[in-house]
């Protein structure tokens, strides 16, 4: 067969082919558009006259409420914590502390389950952790050849909630005597039935606040016809403050301990008032230091609330 026959026959193949290519392309249903139909239908939805309206002037501003009020709970973090090269030891000295602050804890608890028991008893709550233990080799700076003695830490923390201020003055004094004790803050807060009380008050402030900015805005932008159109409520909230506000004889201080315990950083966020020289001192050899019970004021706690509004206004013509 010649080159030019067999050259013919291919075209003619592929001529064929095409045709019906063709062919079956005509036979099936054309695509809808599907991706611009349903975009245009969600845009259309979405756009209210207001939107898209040229003179409508759209802000979004956020109100805000507070209101302050005496803390009603007194919260105390208290870390029993003791390390050294025996490890037995360590968690024996832990133990014996943690006890005695539990003996401390207990007569101070409700009596019974009844409302009238937990109200009049000083505790609103008390727990804590089992022991905790870690251990570590110190690194020998001197001799990086020779190996250190084991190091071994154990600790339990409490987490007490006192009602009654006196008697977290006095459970306080019993707590600077006791070895290997450390409290570093106290929280104070409100309990959830007053913050509740107040919610109502604090979304009408926090929406008046959202209202008068709104104004605010739009007197300086010379928009008129204020009008919300949508509001987001931000969640109460109760806002810890933390620190002491006390007042002390000065007798922890003199015993050369910290406020709470015998760490002498624990006093590093007090704010006390100023003991006399003498007791700052410490005592004088033979002088018998009379422990005072320490004393707390409450500090006054905020409730606050934000609210997100959204605003449309009219310009200026």
């Amino acid at each position: 067969m010649e080159q030019s026959e067999i050259r013919q026959r291919q075209i003619a193949f592929y001529q064929r082919e095409q045709a019906a290519a063709y062919a079956r392309a005509a036979t099936r249903p054309e695509p809808p558009p599907f991706f611009w139909l349903p975009l245009q239908a969600t845009v259309q939805a979405n756009m209210s006259p207001q939107a898209t309206n040229p003179n409508v002037f759209q802000l979004l501003v956020t109100g805000k409420a507070e209101i302050p009020h005496p803390a009603e709970r007194a919260l105390i973090n208290v870390s029993v914590s003791s390390s050294g090269n025996k490890k037995a030891v360590v968690s024996e000295e832990v133990l014996t502390t943690a006890r005695h602050i539990e003996a401390l804890l207990r007569p101070l608890c409700p009596k019974d389950e009844s409302p009238e028991a937990k109200v009049a008893a000083p505790l609103a709550h008390w727990s804590k952790t089992s022991l905790s233990s870690t251990s570590y080799v110190p690194y020998n700076h001197k001799n990086p050849d020779k190996e250190l003695s084991r190091i071994y830490n154990a600790s339990v923390n409490f987490d007490i909630r006192f009602r009654d201020f006196v008697a977290l003055g006095s459970f306080g004094t019993k707590l600077s005597s006791l070895a290997h004790v450390e409290v570093q803050n106290i929280n104070w807060i409100l309990t959830e039935a007053t913050l509740k009380s107040f919610k109502s008050q604090l979304r009408k402030e926090a929406t008046q606040d959202a209202v008068q900015k709104a104004k605010d805005y739009c007197d300086v932008l010379g928009c008129t016809n204020v009008r919300p159109v949508e509001l987001q409520e931000g969640d109460a909230r109760n806002v810890m403050s933390s620190g002491w506000a006390s007042s002390s004889s000065g007798a922890a201080a003199a015993r050369g301990g910290g406020l709470f315990g015998s760490t002498p950083g624990a006093m590093a966020s007090m704010s006390m008032q100023s003991a006399p020289a003498a007791r700052r001192a410490g005592p004088q050899a033979g002088e018998q230091v009379q422990a005072e019970d320490l004393s707390f004021d409450a500090q006054e706690v905020k409730m606050a609330m934000d609210v997100t509004v959204k605003f449309h206004a009219d310009h200026a013509v």
